[in-house]
């Protein structure tokens, strides 16, 4: 025997007109398009009837494109019906028990009497009619369920064939249905608009009766949400709101899996010399599925990009003691470290960068880029952002809150007093003290127990050579060796080592190359022979010595723009004092936004910290002033006096 289902793309057959199933409509109605392109809507009980009577036949062979069923429907039981439902079904369920229509015949005056003596037992005022037992005795005696004793109400789609429906769903799809988000008021008043039209063309007797506004209400209230959703808040915002969480993420061991993710700390930091806020900083985790402990962070001042991530994964894998010993306070151990299996990570573009993907595959690391829109792909770490606010940023001084409901007039700027080397410490305290120790309710044990028991049995791989690890941090690019070293962002490189390459070859010839964000005073060089990377310093070390990538490119572009394309080495010193004067002023700015693009010019961020290094320290300084070269003595013959002149007091003309 076929069958079929009511899914999109069903035909059905009309005499000589074809329509398909189209779509369902927020009414709960289905929209069928003929072949004329033609609209019709029918409720689901109209189409049945249709397809029952045979008026409407199906075309077999559409049956093949619809695919299998979606769901199982189950039939409901007596416990989904409201309490008022079900103590009218058990009481006539009682009645015919008691009276037992199987041995007793109907009888009008027999039943009566009997139905009066059941009555008197359970205190029933207002017994039933022997006619109207008999009628629930012919429901019930079939199937024996006491929901064919469920009153029989009004369909609840009576409405539905009023004529005022009819203009109802003709405005939700104007009005209601759009991206404008229009108020239910404003479905309301366009019916009585219609309806007031339509009746100045009609006699009285036959004039429609406008719907009230509790009747719209209601009408919009039974319309299927996430219909209704779509419509109004797009498909994105649909999908996020009624996704379900079936699966989860099932891992065996440490280091299996870890995910990775940015976002902003609820905090504004200081300047701890000047005292001037900053803004808020960025932070990056990184998180173990299996143990749920936290493997490595990098916090800082400016925007998430591929130096984040990489600064994140290198000391996810870095042993943590060292790190530890700088703060005597914390009590607990942090052993995670280790190279990762596969890293989750999110479809930014910054994660998409070939530093962060070329690192990934150096490391033998599968890289898995989670749904665009999607966190709960890596739920682990999207809740462990919210568990860090809430259980550290939001206590702190200066925090900003989730939203500025909750700040209410708590001055966020003026309470600031913390600075990116005491966020470090605090927020490494509390990883180490309170996360990794604290029981944890997805995998009912601590972090730290788990990773220590999972540790006992799962090696743990790490680099060959401890020096590869400052390579992870490095982003690649390719140039091309020439005798006067590698050109970079305008800087060359170059050493005797590194024109070793060009003697063996003995023409010049394209090279990998890595460069880092913290540092533009040197870059590594892949040696294509024996394949190490080979430490190149920067030619004009006097500019380039400890200054970030970010300030140099700033430096870079006012000096193109100021000297031309072809700049030298003291236009570009000109141009980097010019650059530390205004990155200088922009840290004494009143406001905060050009406070932090200063802050973020010399690269302020938690590696620095840990290593006992204040980039801003250089902003201090005041800037070197460029020498002014005393004028030459006059040649001979010219008189350094200054000619004589009178003025005149005639008044008058010129």
């Amino acid at each position: 025997m076929q069958r079929f289902t009511f899914k999109r793309g069903l035909l059905f057959i009309a005499g000589q007109t074809r329509w398909e199933l189209d779509r369902r409509l927020a009414s709960g109605k289905l929209q069928l398009c003929s072949e004329d392109g033609e609209i019709l809507n029918l409720t689901y009980a109209e189409l049945l009837q249709r397809w029952q009577s045979q008026e409407w036949l199906i075309d077999e062979q559409s049956l093949a494109n619809l695919g299998n069923v979606l769901y199982v429907v189950t039939p409901r039981d007596l416990s989904t019906y409201p309490i008022k439902i079900q103590q009218i079904a058990k009481r006539r369920l009682y009645y015919l028990q008691q009276l037992n229509p199987d041995q007793t015949a109907y009888n009008p005056a027999v039943w009566a009497e009997r139905i009066g003596e059941i009555a008197a037992e359970i205190g029933d005022m207002e017994p039933p009619c022997p006619s109207t037992v008999s009628v629930w005795w012919r429901r019930y005696r079939q199937t024996r369920s006491i929901l064919k004793l469920i009153p029989w109400n009004r369909p609840a789609s009576v409405h539905q064939h009023k004529p005022s429906y009819a203009i109802f769903e003709e405005v939700l799809a104007e009005v209601y249905l759009t991206n404008n988000k229009l108020p239910q008021l404003k479905v309301y008043e366009r019916i009585r608009e219609r309806v007031l039209a339509i009746n100045q063309m009609l006699p009285t007797h036959e004039q429609m009766k406008c719907p009230g506004r509790t009747t719209v209400y209601r009408w919009l209230g039974e319309l299927q949400q996430d219909l209704v959703d779509l419509a109004r808040e797009g498909a994105e915002a649909t999908r996020m709101k009624y996704r379900a969480a079936i699966g989860m993420v099932k891992t065996q061991a440490i280091l299996e899996r870890i995910e990775i993710d940015h976002t902003p700390l609820d905090i504004i930091i200081i300047d701890l010399v000047t005292g001037l806020a900053l803004g808020r900083p960025w932070i990056t985790l990184a998180i173990d599925s299996y143990s749920r402990m936290v493997v490595g962070f990098y916090i800082s001042i400016g925007a998430p990009s591929s130096n984040s991530l990489l600064q994140c994964l290198r000391r996810s894998i870095l042993p943590k003691d060292d790190l530890l010993s700088q703060f005597p306070d914390i009590k607990n151990i942090w052993p995670a470290h280790g190279i990762p299996g596969l890293a989750a990570v999110d479809n930014g573009p910054d994660l998409h960068g070939t530093g962060f993907q070329q690192a990934c595959l150096e490391l033998a690391i599968e890289l898995l880029f989670c749904g665009s829109k999607m966190p709960f792909q890596k739920g682990g770490i999207e809740r462990l952002n919210r568990t860090i606010s809430a259980g550290l940023i939001h206590s702190l001084p200066g925090t900003t809150f989730s939203n500025p409901t909750q700040r209410g007039d708590y001055d966020s700027e003026k309470q600031a007093c913390l600075d990116m080397q005491t966020l470090t410490h605090l927020v490494i305290k509390w990883i180490v003290d309170v996360y990794n120790v604290t029981p944890h309710r997805g995998i009912k044990s601590r972090p730290l127990d788990r990773w220590q028991e999972s540790a006992e049995t799962t090696p743990i791989a790490l680099p060959l050579d401890p020096q590869q690890l400052e390579l992870i941090a490095g982003i690649p690019a390719q140039r091309t060796l020439f005798h006067y070293g590698i050109e970079f962002e305008g800087l060359h490189y170059n050493d005797h080592t590194v024109q070793l390459i060009r003697r063996r070859t003995g023409k010049n010839l394209p090279v990998d190359i890595k460069y880092y964000e913290d540092d533009v005073g040197h870059i590594h060089v892949l040696d294509p022979d024996s394949k190490v990377y080979l430490r190149v310093p920067a030619r004009d070390i006097e500019y380039a010595a400890g200054l970030t990538r970010e300030m140099h490119r700033t430096i870079r572009a006012h000096a193109r723009k100021k000297f031309g394309e072809q700049c030298n080495t003291a236009e570009l010193l000109e141009a980097k004092r010019e650059i530390q004067e205004i990155a200088q002023a922009a840290l004494q700015h009143k406001k905060m936004g050009y406070r932090k693009s200063g802050a973020r010019q010399y690269n302020l961020n938690s590696e620095a910290a840990l290593a006992k290094q204040d980039p801003l320290a250089e902003a201090r300084k005041p800037a070197k002033r460029k020498k002014v070269t005393p004028p030459v003595d006059l040649p001979d013959g010219l008189s350094d006096d200054l000619p004589e002149f009178s003025v005149s007091t005639k008044k008058g003309g010129i």
